[in-house]
């Protein structure tokens, strides 16, 4: 809907361009005292008939062309009259240009450019909310990934805590281990169910926002159905970004924020253009060309005055006069030239000081911009070093936990250590193994981060998008 109406809107720009076609036909009838005895009766009576047909054309150079075709009928009850009824017909052909101000395709084709420009900008501005849209889908997503891992994570701790109470109900019985550390282990157990139920909640919670991300469907299938994640954490590689300079470099090539500024720099320059334009005197070239015609019934009398006797009458008409009109024979032509020079033109001078005013403050948005996007590619790169380095001391430390575990339970066998630290270093080996869980898909989203900040988003997941003045009606 955003790019139809956008595609309206410039088509209506077009028209002042568009070819006109007039017609015209009028009829009067007309009866008055007589004042003279040169009316040749003693009440004119007429009746007349304008009949038009024409053709404008105005270019976008500033020329306006013009066809038009009129013929006249006229006849009346006065008897000096040569031709009753007449038939008058003219053939006019005319020219005009614009020579200074409003000169040229810059100055006519100003709404147009701009449009096709605001339509770019509207596109931009979809372009944005799009990368938005996805790389909120990613980062929900990922945290759907976190949440189906630390369900396994949380499943293996209850497990390991199921398998420890066997094993202590088994020593209780053949009198090996005291009754207590079976209660101990009963509560851990009873803990991380707990915990496993909480993320199990946790992750359907997420599946619904990632459905709201994705789909507007109301469907209620959706709303039950499981959504698997597809894509496992992935380890972190050097490749993964660029420098900071390149990065920067692509983020200003490819963010729609700067492609918007440099589209409204555009349309301030060509608003400057125009203004300047106006501030000219108004100098118009123009031409036309006449053909004539007359015809109808004639009477020629042998004297001056209706009581002159008749000598001939023909019985002329209305294709007489084409005759004349289109045998050249009687023509004419004009050429002239009008100037127009405002004495103090204050409200051109005002809008081109507008202007230019416009433009600097355009171009300070685009420095602007550029500055602030830098910032944030600089963050997120930030970012993306951080937990690369989380990762790798979240991972130090699970293989740690998981050292510790080990040494504990050898102990907890010879007698040297009670259940209390085994169970403690059970959960320090899951609370580690979810810590380095959650620092790669913090990295993972720190990549989605930056693929926004540089403007990659889309390229990034082969999303495109349709460029509809490629082959709109902006292309004439």
């Amino acid at each position: 809907m955003l790019v139809l109406t956008g595609s309206r809107r410039i088509e209506t720009m077009y028209l002042p361009f568009e070819p006109t076609l007039h017609l015209q036909a009028t009829v009067t009838r007309n009866t008055s005292p007589a004042i003279s005895q040169l009316i040749g009766a003693q009440s004119l009576s007429t009746l007349g008939g304008a009949y038009s047909l024409g053709f404008s054309q105005a270019l976008d150079t500033g020329t306006t062309l013009g066809v038009d075709f009129v013929m006249n009928r006229n006849s009346s009850n006065s008897a000096f009259n040569t031709f009753n009824p007449s038939y008058t017909g003219l053939l006019r052909y005319s020219f005009s240009q614009h020579l200074l101000k409003d000169y040229g395709r810059v100055n006519n084709r100003r709404q147009i450019r701009v449009a096709q420009n605001n339509q770019k900008i509207s596109e931009t501005q979809f372009e944005r909310q799009l990368i938005d849209l996805v790389a909120q889908a990613q980062r929900g997503y990922w945290d759907l990934v976190f949440a189906a891992e630390d369900i396994k994570v949380k499943q293996r701790s209850m497990d390991l805590a199921q398998k420890t109470l066997s094993d202590n109900e088994i020593q209780v019985r053949i009198g090996t281990l005291a009754p207590i550390d079976v209660v101990q282990a009963e509560s851990e157990v009873a803990n991380r169910r707990v915990q496993y139920v909480t993320s199990t909640y946790t992750e359907v919670q997420t599946q619904d926002q990632v459905k709201k991300l994705i789909t507007s469907q109301g469907d209620p299938g959706l709303i039950l159905a499981k959504l698997i994640p597809s894509q496992v954490v992935p380890k972190p590689q050097p490749s993964d970004v660029p420098p900071v300079e390149q990065a920067i470099k692509i983020a200003l090539e490819n963010r729609p924020e700067i492609k918007q500024l440099q589209l409204d720099l555009q349309n301030k320059k060509i608003d400057l253009e125009y203004t300047k334009n106006q501030l000219l005197p108004a100098v118009d070239l123009f031409a036309a060309y006449n053909q004539n015609g007359v015809g109808g019934k004639e009477t020629i009398r042998s004297g001056f005055g209706p009581t002159a006797p008749i000598i001939a009458q023909f019985e002329g008409g209305i294709f007489d006069a084409f005759g004349q009109l289109f045998g050249y024979g009687y023509t004419g032509y004009s050429v002239g030239l009008s100037v127009q020079i405002p004495l103090r033109n204050r409200a051109a001078q005002g809008e081109n000081a507008r202007a230019m005013t416009d433009e600097r403050i355009a171009e300070q948005r685009i420095t602007s911009q550029a500055q602030q996007i830098a910032l944030e590619v600089r963050n997120a790169l930030t970012q993306v070093d951080m937990n690369r380095a989380r990762i790798e001391a979240a991972t130090k430390a699970r293989e740690l936990s998981e050292r510790r575990l080990e040494a504990e339970q050898k102990k907890f066998d010879l007698g040297a250590s009670t259940i209390r630290f085994v169970l403690e270093e059970q959960r320090n080996v899951a609370q580690a193994q979810t810590d380095e869980l959650q620092a790669i898909v913090n990295y993972t989203k720190a990549l989605v981060d930056i693929d926004r900040a540089m403007g990659m988003t889309l390229k990034k997941n082969n999303i495109e998008i349709e460029k509809t003045l490629i082959s709109g009606p902006t292309a004439r």
